[in-house]
């Protein structure tokens, strides 16, 4: 069995999701990055991964187009979503808003890899806005944001059994 995975970031997170995941998964494991990738042929694959990163609220570009663009090849495979956000509490909101509702209803498995910030990667602007969000939620006592590493865990094993 023969898994692709499929994911857009914008700082890192997201691939460092993709790497630990990839490590986890059994069998020939490909690994394309939609935002510098071009998608092979999903035909060869059982099992079709997609995920990405909320950037300011909104899900990438580059994944929520590959799934309309091939919404009827995916549905002959087994699947798996995630996103990648440090705010995990509106992850179906985010979910619903990122993929195709039939797609939603076909995965074997959605999850939220949580997210962190890699502030000395962003550009200077990115760097304002993500410092002045920290400190609010300094303020209102919520923790920074961390990647769920226990999440991609259960993603991998659920992944495996499919």
């Amino acid at each position: 069995m023969s898994t692709l995975i499929l994911y857009a970031g914008k700082y890192g997170s997201t691939e460092k999701c993709v790497d630990t995941l990839k490590k986890s998964l059994t069998g020939p494991i490909e690994t394309i990055n939609l935002n510098r990738d071009i998608p092979p042929n999903l035909s060869p694959y059982n099992k079709v991964i997609i995920g990405g990163s909320i950037y300011f609220g909104q899900f990438q570009k580059a994944s929520k187009q590959f799934c309309v663009d091939n919404l009827d090849l995916l549905k002959q495979k087994k699947i798996g979503l995630f996103i990648c956000c440090g705010n995990p509490e509106n992850i179906n909101q985010y979910m619903v808003e990122a993929f195709p509702a039939e797609l939603l209803e076909h995965a074997v498995i959605k999850d939220c890899f949580g997210g962190e910030l890699e502030r000395n990667k962003m550009k200077f602007f990115d760097k304002l806005i993500t410092g002045m969000i920290l400190k609010s939620a300094q303020k209102s006592g919520k923790p920074s944001p961390e990647i769920l590493w226990d999440s991609v865990t259960r993603f991998s094993e659920k992944m495996n059994l499919a």
